[in-house]
């Protein structure tokens, strides 16, 4: 009775241990966390350039889109029309399930009494959360 209940215990944890592995392994399995990261990263910003907000919008982790519906996100947006190029310059991972990227914003400004643009590279950083089979920005982290 005792080699029973031994086995069945050492199966459960076998069979834990193997969906817990294989959530590791399809976390990797479409590709580098960075890189898929990098390239949503880059879509993102290429959308806020452009000033397509929908877009952009449709990049936040599904959590935080929750709690903050498009049009009251949009009225925090300030850049749209002075942001000239956003590249992503750094991806870095130290989770499996969260990534630090940093972009740099190059903006363009005209400054009064100056009568010409003064154009500046910023950096932003971000953090990016893996939920729900794909990855996510996720604002005020």
């Amino acid at each position: 009775m005792r080699d029973r209940r031994l086995k069945k215990g050492k199966a459960g944890v076998l069979l834990v241990m193997t969906l817990v592995m294989g959530g590791c392994a399809s976390l990797h399995s479409s590709g580098n966390p960075a890189e898929m990261v990098s390239r949503r990263a880059q879509a993102r910003w290429d959308a806020l350039v452009k000033g397509d907000l929908k877009a952009a919008y449709g990049y936040l982790s599904p959590g935080y889109r929750r709690l903050k519906p498009f049009e009251r996100w949009k009225r925090g947006i300030f850049g749209v029309g002075i942001w000239q190029d956003a590249r992503v310059d750094k991806v870095a991972c130290p989770k499996a399930d969260v990534c630090d990227v940093t972009v740099l914003v190059t903006s363009r400004l005209m400054v009064p009494r100056i009568g010409k643009p003064m154009v500046s590279t910023t950096p932003v950083y971000e953090r990016w959360v893996y939920e729900g089979g794909d990855w996510w920005y996720l604002p005020g982290q």
